[in-house]
């Protein structure tokens, strides 16, 4: 929607605009009604609002897909496609038909789908074996649609991500000029079939090889010229995982494919090398202009349906009003919605865990403290350090205790190692906070057997959690503090051990 149209629709109540000399010049029409900046596209939201599962690792069970697709509806979003990378028949052994039992629950998907106002998308990912000239191939994918239309699938997708850059099957090679040229023809061909013999097919996507691009690529020109016009296709931004997503990025997608792209937008999902993330930081780094430059987003969740809500539920707020959205205040109702009874300590647990391709460093609080701690330790102001340390310690303990008490089930299921990590920290701050409240690092000449032994335990309970934390699978802010704690350790340690006699 153009910005001109943009103040159409929201103002057919003046007679003026239905003058066409008016109406020609878009600036007399925006300077007519005053209107300046962004504001005149705060009313403007994404067509396409939803959600991909489009990650590896463990798919979600159709009972959380269901639970998902409820709270999707319930938040204004209105597509779900379903692309679990690691079910088998939807990748490596995208040409075996699905069983009954998959297909009957997938009618219940559609069901729920149906009553939240949710399209539910079916997807196959074929590009690792795919022959895109083989006349078999198109028709097993043309079957394979068909089986799911015959539950009620109106929407249908086509991905070719994450697969060799080239043709690799010599009749392909043959036949084709390139892998844009292949893959648009198979799409194409598999398209206009299912119209033929499916009645009401809403929606078709495909998602190409090249994703995601700073610069307009050969592959993508061809892609946009000879792909049928009637298919979306799908973008990830400048790269993979996109730390933003500019207005710019969005013209080029749209420019060099010939239509508006739909963003896959590759967050909260933590797979592969991020799988010890938990990513529930806010929605964030997307610029509001890009309404205008795609026919929507989805996003990419994480292998913890729950857990995922977070982000879902910030980024819900944007994608229905981009322009008036707020960054920190849609993150803490996200928050506060998915742990009503313990809000401010499921907070301070998210701050700890926010590292993210959306988020390169850690919270500003965790980083200020740190900071602060380090130039405590430096000065020797070792009653600040314990204040320091003692304040964030009794923090993250605390939090961890009421969230292991008060949350539900099924997130605290799902976030259980973090939760674990998180505490782990806790105690590892407070064993500092002790060595330093007993004086371990005051320049006495002599200790006793008693004192020597006090510090002793002190260290080895520092040296326990630091050990544990070493052990542990998952990754969080706490690391920050890490060398502060092992300073204060081998101090105290080198106090008693090195002081002559």
């Amino acid at each position: 929607m153009s910005k001109l149209s943009a103040v159409i629709e929201s103002s057919v109540k003046f007679p003026l605009l239905e003058s066409a000399d008016f109406c020609r010049n878009e600036n007399v029409m925006i300077d007519f009604f005053k209107i300046e900046g962004p504001k005149e596209l705060s009313f403007m939201n994404f067509e396409i609002r939803g959600v991909v599962e489009g990650f590896y690792g463990t798919p979600w069970t159709m009972e959380k897909r269901r639970e998902i697709i409820k709270f999707l509806g319930e938040h204004g979003y209105n597509l779900y496609i379903y692309a679990p990378k690691d079910d088998q028949l939807h990748r490596k052994r995208w040409r075996d038909m699905y069983g009954e039992n998959f297909k009957s629950e997938f009618s219940k998907l559609l069901v729920e789908g149906s009553a939240s106002g949710v399209t539910v998308v079916f997807s196959v990912s074929p590009g690792l074996a795919v022959k895109y000239s083989s006349d078999e191939d198109i028709d097993i994918m043309v079957s394979k649609f068909i089986e799911m239309a015959d539950l009620g699938v109106r929407s249908f997708a086509l991905f070719y991500d994450d697969i060799p850059e080239t043709l690799i099957h010599e009749e392909d090679m043959k036949e084709f000029t390139s892998l844009a040229q292949a893959q648009s023809f198979f799409a194409n061909t598999v398209y206009r079939s299912l119209k033929e013999k499916v009645d009401g097919i809403s929606r078709f996507i495909v998602c190409p090889t090249q994703y995601h691009a700073e610069e307009i690529t050969e592959y993508m020109r061809t892609l946009g010229k000879e792909i049928d016009r009637e298919i979306s296709i799908m973008w990830t931004g400048s790269s993979v995982c996109s730390e933003r997503i500019s207005a710019e990025n969005a013209k080029l997608a749209e420019m060099a494919f010939e239509r508006k792209p739909l963003f896959w937008d590759n967050y909260p999902v933590n797979d592969a090398f991020m799988i010890p993330e938990l990513h529930v930081g806010p929605y964030e780094g997307r610029a509001p202009e890009i309404v205008e430059h795609s026919e929507g987003i989805v996003l990419n969740p994480m292998i913890q349906p729950c857990a995922s809500k977070i982000a879902l539920g910030s980024a819900a707020e944007f994608l229905s009003d981009p322009y008036g959205f707020e960054v920190e205040k849609s993150w803490s109702r996200a928050i506060k919605e998915i742990a009503p009874s313990c809000e401010k300590e499921m907070k301070i647990f998210c701050e700890y865990y926010l590292m993210s391709p959306v988020h390169r460093g850690q919270s500003k609080r965790l980083v200020d403290t740190r900071d602060s701690l380090e130039l405590q330790v430096s000065q020797n102001s070792w009653s600040r350090v314990q204040e320091l340390l003692m304040e964030e310690a009794t923090r993250v303990s605390e939090s961890a205790e009421v969230l292991k008490k008060k949350l539900p089930a099924s997130l605290l299921e799902e976030i259980e190692p973090w939760i674990m990590e998180f505490s782990l920290w806790g105690k590892a701050l407070r064993s500092a906070s002790g060595i330093v409240s007993a004086r371990l690092l005051k320049s006495a000449q002599t200790l006793t057997e008693e004192e020597i032994s006090e510090i002793l335990n002190l260290c080895t309970e520092a040296e326990s959690a630091l050990c544990e934390l070493v052990k542990v699978d998952t990754i969080s802010g706490g690391v920050l503090f890490r060398e502060s704690i092992q300073e204060i350790l081998i101090r105290a340690k080198g106090f008693t051990k090195l002081l002559p006699n």
